[in-house]
């Protein structure tokens, strides 16, 4: 195995954003600067007022869930002027892998705005101290839930940073609070600086998705389930989260990585609070298909 592969972008060529260096560009500014959805403005450089740990951002193509992710990364790019580390915890659509599961087939991960070297030091030593970690390229292949969140992240850091990626599928609350509690140990024996980031959208409603639940008033019925779910989230209740996830057969596609990061937020005493909320039929209009995204924030 050559240590020089590459991974390449995929997210762009199915459209989550724009393939061309510059086009990429206005859409992460517009994504910030949207005055109703996003926070209105890029980050700005000041002093630290909060530490951060990390947060939730949404995965849609940016046109849908850009401004929403904007909220967190505002937040980090102007509370986190220098980072080791990032953790990235997506989702997994593909179904490759195990439960959780990491690669380090690829040294680095490209976009129309560079490439993200791969912390595997940190990785190497985290399947060391949670055995059940996967390693598989596949379950990363095809997967846009990290990728899509890069390119942010080279807007606030530009390549000063490494990754290690991680998606999960359903796990319960001992295999978030175990994998979290390995992944502070290391992180902690490394002394590296490090945030965190799950990656998840949050109710798909309609029938695309197998889920019809409302059939009147869905958009706000939709932000009404998801409020549930958020308000468990900020109270920092895994368990109560969880239970919500199986009383109504949610369809939070991240709820697993969501999940380990709450559990590591209590680890190093963290708190979190939602910071944007909005689901698709505020953008559409359309009421057949409604996905929900929100921006949470954890920090002490």
């Amino acid at each position: 195995m050559s240590s020089s592969n590459i991974r390449e972008p995929q997210a762009a060529l199915w459209g989550f954003y724009s393939f061309k260096r510059n086009e990429l560009l206005k859409e992460l500014e517009q994504s910030f600067k949207n005055p109703t959805l996003g926070p209105g403005a890029l980050p700005e450089k000041k002093t630290q007022l909060i530490q951060i740990i990390g947060g939730i951002a949404p995965h849609a193509g940016y046109s849908y869930s850009g401004p929403c992710a904007a909220w967190l990364y505002k937040e980090i790019g102007e509370n986190k002027p220098h980072v080791d580390t990032i953790v990235l915890i997506g989702t997994n659509h593909s179904g490759f892998g195990g439960a959780i599961t990491t690669t380090t087939y690829f040294s680095a991960w490209l976009t129309p705005l560079g490439r993200v070297e791969v912390d595997l030091e940190l990785i190497k030593l985290l399947k060391k101290e949670y055995r059940a970690l996967d390693d598989d390229a596949l379950a990363h292949m095809r997967e846009h839930s990290l990728e899509v969140q890069l390119p942010f992240l080279q807007l606030i850091y530009g390549d000063t940073f490494k990754i290690v990626p991680i998606v999960v599928k359903a796990v319960d609350h001992v295999q978030a609070e175990e994998f979290a509690r390995a992944l502070k140990n290391v992180v902690t024996s490394l002394g590296r600086d490090i945030v965190v980031i799950s990656s998840s959208d949050f109710t798909h409603h309609g029938s695309i998705y197998d889920y019809v639940m409302f059939t009147s008033n869905i958009s706000s019925n939709v932000k009404r389930l998801d409020m549930e779910f958020i308000n468990a989230i900020v109270e920092l209740d895994t368990k109560k989260f969880l239970s919500l996830i199986r009383k109504y057969d949610a369809t939070v596609c991240g709820f697993g990585a969501i999940a380990i990061i709450m559990e590591y937020a209590k680890l190093v005493e963290g708190r979190a609070k939602l910071l944007k909320y909005y689901n698709s039929a505020e953008i559409t209009g359309e009421e057949d298909v409604v996905v929900g995204y929100a921006s949470i924030l954890f920090y002490r």
